[in-house]
């Protein structure tokens, strides 16, 4: 896959205790005499201890099988003390163990009767504490996909996970939240409890509304197309659309489906209220609104993803004038400005100019200051010179009395 720097696009922080896949516990000691032949080798014992994985990198695409890295950060061994690290369950292929150079460290092996079926990995040394060590492999059956072409795996660990993903997949989901890859290289998810999910064909598929202005809630081939792009695990039916009630509503049919809708616009202005409700319910309540995320909108288009937790009826509210207008100040307050040589020549002068103003102002104040501190100086000599002279009036009035 594509080698370029690993972008971190998402990140999963995990707040609670979790009951997480336990690896072996450090300490923990494995005879590997039987798989091992320790004769020639200066191994001190036919037991070797359990090294725990500091990191674990996946490689995946569109395959059940996946590339698998355990890194271990910092300290080292000597060939006489060897350690063990713990696979993830499954089927093993294609073994590695390198410093993050690439270069092999030796000796290595496996405890098991086969690699496929072993449990651990044997690391004879590790010499350097400052390169890393890099045990690596591939497991079978790990992606699971269904019958819509999405491809899922919840992933729960103890450590923190990187996930590199195939340049061909574009859009990910992230605990149903969508996460766009396109200028990025995978998911960097802390903790780590977080379900992965994207599709095998990302082709969306079109469903075209015409409305009718003459009549209300009619469909005709007579009127103005907006083209609605839809990419679900499921089928999309039933699509209505009600202008006078500004929203669209199409049937949910299967719990936990998840979709994501390309809007034009001109049909539904954004931000979005997805409600999911029971067929035949006319009301929308406030407590039949579902999660949703909105990302990527542009002048005609705004895009809208969101999961059904059973079947019913979705039903997309759009908003007013007023409301996306305040919503189109916010996207604008976070896309920074970019201008024009000559816009920037004419922004620079603009600031030279303001600062010659603000130089002058604070020349200005600090003229006005120093006249105020001269007067008020002035003044209070003044007044000691008339105290002095009124003490030694008096004091000359009261000699001449005695």
């Amino acid at each position: 896959m594509d080698k370029r720097a690993f972008v971190v696009v998402f990140t999963v922080l995990i707040l609670f205790s979790i009951n997480s896949q336990v690896f072996g516990e450090p300490g923990d000691k494995i005879d590997i005499s039987k798989y091992l032949n320790t004769e020639g080798l200066p191994f001190e014992s036919d037991f070797a201890e359990v090294r725990q994985t500091d990191k674990i990198i996946f490689e995946i695409g569109k395959d059940m099988t996946v590339h698998v890295k355990h890194v271990i950060v910092g300290g080292a061994w000597p060939p006489s003390e060897p350690k063990v690290i713990e696979m993830l369950p499954g089927k093993h292929s294609n073994l590695e163990v390198t410093d993050e150079d690439g270069d092999y460290l030796r000796p290595m092996g496996f405890a098991g009767e086969t690699f496929e079926e072993a449990e651990y990995i044997i690391a004879g040394q590790k010499a350097f504490k400052a390169y890393d060590l890099v045990a690596e492999y591939d497991l079978e059956n790990f992606l699971e996909v269904n019958e819509y072409g999405l491809w899922t795996k919840y992933f729960k660990f103890p450590h923190d996970v990187m996930i590199y993903i195939d340049e061909d997949v574009e859009l990910v989901f992230v605990n149903s939240r969508p996460v766009d890859m396109t200028d990025a290289d995978g998911v960097n998810c802390m903790g780590c409890e977080m379900k992965l999910e994207f599709f095998d064909n990302q082709e969306s598929i079109k469903k075209v509304i015409t409305i009718n202005e003459n009549k209300f809630e009619e469909y005709s081939n007579m009127g103005e197309e907006f083209v609605v792009e839809f990419l679900s695990d499921g089928e999309i039916t039933d699509i209505n659309f009600i202008e006078e009630l500004n929203y669209l509503a199409f049937n949910a049919n299967r719990e936990n489906q998840l979709y994501l809708l390309k809007i034009p616009l001109d049909l539904l202005l954004s931000p979005y209220h997805v409600y999911l409700t029971e067929t035949g319910q006319d009301i929308l309540l406030e407590s039949d609104q579902i999660r949703k995320t909105e990302y990527g909108q542009t002048d005609t288009h705004a895009n809208l993803s969101f999961r059904s937790n059973a079947e019913g009826i979705i039903s997309i509210v759009g908003s007013t004038e007023q409301e996306h207008e305040r919503l189109l100040e916010q996207i604008e307050k976070k896309i920074p400005v970019k201008t024009e040589p000559e816009a920037n020549t004419e922004l620079e002068s603009n600031m030279m100019n303001d600062n010659k103003q603000i130089e002058q102002l604070y020349e200005n104040w600090g003229e006005t200051n120093s006249n105020k501190d001269e007067n008020i100086d002035n003044t209070i000599i003044f007044v000691i010179i008339g105290i002095v002279a009124v003490i030694i009036v008096g004091i000359i009035i009261k000699l001449k009395k005695n």
